[in-house]
């Protein structure tokens, strides 16, 4: 029995979610039940530190297929917080576990399913997390835009985007002083190495190019321009 418990957070509905449930708890996971029904709920602290999410599509791909409710599923991920998903399907057309792990899935298991093998996975996904975790990952999250400062990753709404070293610069020294008005000259100094601001042009070009990767056709722009002062990139939430 673990002395600290792993939390999962269990959503479905049925007999195999309840055998599951079961399963779980008597291996010492602390087991959260939610269905798509409450997913517009508010978010109990419980849920806030969730290690890991097993959903379980007993409808032959019918709702959990949706864009909506695969939308839906993100507002109990915690921003900060890289947390593993483990789908169970009664669906077994190719194409469907190919949509999940390009929706972002870590693994996809058949029904019926084998209770030691889902127990194996889950340890094996928690592990792999846990070692991503103690790595010390720092992520800056701004609205749906998330930068990653270890591994210089950036994405907006699970979008990776591709961005130059002096792009991705740009964005990071932005991010690190979300709703900051950053000038011109701090700009310079701290991204470019320029101790006179004689020829500001070059963060204009930059910030041009940058919100053609981050903003161009969303509906929520992020960067934004102080008049008479600099940019600044702009958390909504």
């Amino acid at each position: 029995m673990r002395t600290v418990k792993t939390a999962i957070l269990l959503m479905g509905a049925g007999e195999q979610v309840d055998l599951i449930q079961d399963v779980l708890c008597s291996e010492g996971y602390e087991v959260h039940r939610k269905e798509w029904s409450e997913l517009n709920q508010s978010v109990e602290p419980s849920l806030l530190h969730i290690n890991l999410i097993i959903l379980v599509d007993s409808e032959k791909g019918q709702g959990y297929r949706s864009q909506q409710k695969k939308e839906e599923l993100k507002q109990w991920i915690d921003k900060g917080q890289v947390i593993p998903l483990l789908v169970i399907t009664s669906n077994v057309s190719p194409q469907f576990i190919v949509e999940w792990l390009d929706y972002g899935a870590n693994d996809v298991m058949e029904e019926p399913v084998h209770l030691n093998v889902m127990l194996a996975r889950i340890r094996n996904l928690l592990r792999v997390f846990a070692n991503v975790k103690q790595e010390g990952e720092e992520v800056i999250v701004v609205h749906d835009l998330k930068v990653n400062l270890r591994s210089r990753r950036v994405n907006r709404a699970g979008e990776y985007l591709t961005l130059t070293p002096k792009e991705y610069e740009l964005l990071e020294f932005l991010a690190l002083h979300v709703n900051e008005a950053c000038t011109r000259s701090d700009i310079l100094r701290e991204v470019w190495g320029y101790e006179y601001a004689m020829d500001t042009n070059v963060v204009d070009v930059y910030i041009k190019h940058l919100r053609v990767k981050v903003d161009k056709g969303r509906s929520v722009k992020l960067i934004h321009t102080v008049r008479g002062i600099g940019y600044m990139l702009h958390d909504k939430n």
